[in-house]
């Protein structure tokens, strides 16, 4: 009997011992330590660099590209009333050759096609423009929109002005009793350079309007 005692004396003395070396471990970590280090991390992740818009700037650049398209728009204006009197003036008064005049009056339309939709891409961002810092945003996000939709309308008027210079050339050709692939080769590589340009502006102004976006969720 006196052996089974001490038996769980021993036991409960183990027992003991362990629970003491527990504590002592437990007082040795240095909790402080850790906490001071979780509140730097924590520090470090709210002192990151987070890049925000610059208003004024937005303003300036909005400003400037607007007008930029203001006078683009007038340029368009202008080469379509050009356009327009030369067909006229060489179907009524100039007897030009039938190939040109044919090639003047169907431009003339695509002309003023590209021009009446350009207007009610332009109208649009322009009729929503306000010059209050509190809209600089919005107002350049319009803008970016404004730009893209005229990019793609230059792109979609490379086909059929494509074909109709194409169309112009082989006629001009066969009055003139000559091959016209030198200038077939010529004429759709300048529309396919003018078509990549137009696409490169493009994908600028899509990445600068994904920045803006980015900037705005910040």
């Amino acid at each position: 009997m006196n052996t089974r005692k001490d038996k769980n004396v021993d036991k409960d003395n183990d027992l003991m011992n362990i629970n003491s070396t527990v504590d002592e471990l437990n007082d040795d970590i240095d909790t402080s330590a850790i906490d001071e280090q979780w509140a730097a991390l924590t520090q470090d992740w709210q002192d990151q660099p987070v890049e925000h818009t610059d208003v004024n700037a937005l303003l300036k650049q909005t400003k400037r590209r607007t007008i930029k398209a203001k006078l683009l728009f007038g340029s368009n204006i202008l080469a379509t009333v050009g356009l327009l009197y030369s067909w006229l003036y060489g179907w009524l008064w100039g007897n030009w050759e039938r190939p040109l005049v044919n090639y003047l009056g169907f431009g003339t339309v695509i002309s003023i096609i590209f021009c009446y939709f350009e207007y009610k891409i332009r109208q649009k961002a322009w009729g929503n423009i306000d010059d209050t810092p509190d809209m600089a945003i919005n107002n350049a996000i319009e803008g970016y929109y404004s730009s893209l939709n005229y990019i793609k309308l230059t792109k979609w008027s490379c086909l059929p002005f494509a074909v109709l210079a194409n169309y112009h050339l082989y006629e001009v050709a066969t009055e003139a009793e000559k091959s016209p692939v030198k200038g077939f080769i010529i004429l759709n590589l300048f529309i396919l350079v003018i078509y990549v340009i137009t696409h490169a502006f493009g994908v600028k102004r899509q990445k600068e309007l994904d920045s803006l976006l980015d900037k705005t969720k910040n």
